[in-house]
C-alpha cells in the first residue's frame, strides 16, 4: 500500500463524502459534542473549511482525512487543522507528506503558520516538524 493525500476540490466534496464517512464520524466523536457530522459537512459545503483525503494510490480507497481552515486573526492568518482521523498506524507513513502539503497550502494562502489542538499522542508527530506546545487545553465535560 502506498498512501497519498489529495485536496478535494470544492465541487468534488459531495462525491467523496460516503468514502470518508467513517472518518467524519470519528472526528465528530473526538469533538466530544462540540461538532456533529452535519456540522463538519456544513463547514465543507460552505467552503469555510477544506477537505484533504488520505488514500491508497493503488486502490484509491480512502484511509482518512484532515480538514483545514484559514483563520484570520487581527494581524495575520493561520492555517488551522481542525479535524483529522485515519486508520490506526497510518500517521507514520503519511505525516511527512501531510506537513509538506499543509505548509505549501498555508504559504499559498498567505498564512503565517499552521496550528492545531490535538491529544497528547500528537506530540511525537508534531515536535519533529518544528511545532512547539505553547499551552495545554484541559476540558471538563458535564455528562
Amino acid at each position: 500500500m502506498k498512501l497519498n493525500i489529495s485536496l478535494i476540490p470544492y465541487g468534488e466534496i459531495a462525491k467523496t463524502v460516503m468514502a470518508i464517512m467513517p472518518y467524519l464520524e470519528e472526528s465528530a466523536i473526538r469533538s466530544r459534542g462540540r461538532s456533529s457530522v452535519d456540522d463538519i459537512l456544513k463547514f465543507l459545503f460552505t467552503g469555510q473549511m477544506a477537505l484533504w483525503v488520505v488514500f491508497d494510490e493503488e486502490t484509491h480507497e480512502a484511509h482518512g482525512h484532515f480538514i483545514t481552515e484559514v483563520k484570520q486573526y487581527p494581524q495575520s492568518s493561520m492555517l488551522v487543522i481542525q479535524y483529522a482521523a485515519m486508520l490506526n498506524n497510518h500517521m507514520d507513513e503519511i505525516e511527512d507528506l501531510m506537513q509538506q502539503y499543509a505548509q505549501a497550502y498555508a504559504i499559498n494562502a498567505g498564512c503565517r503558520g499552521i496550528e492545531f489542538v490535538g491529544r497528547p499522542g500528537w506530540k511525537r508527530h508534531a515536535t519533529k516538524y518544528g511545532y512547539q506546545a505553547q499551552s495545554v487545553t484541559y476540558q471538563k465535560f458535564f455528562e
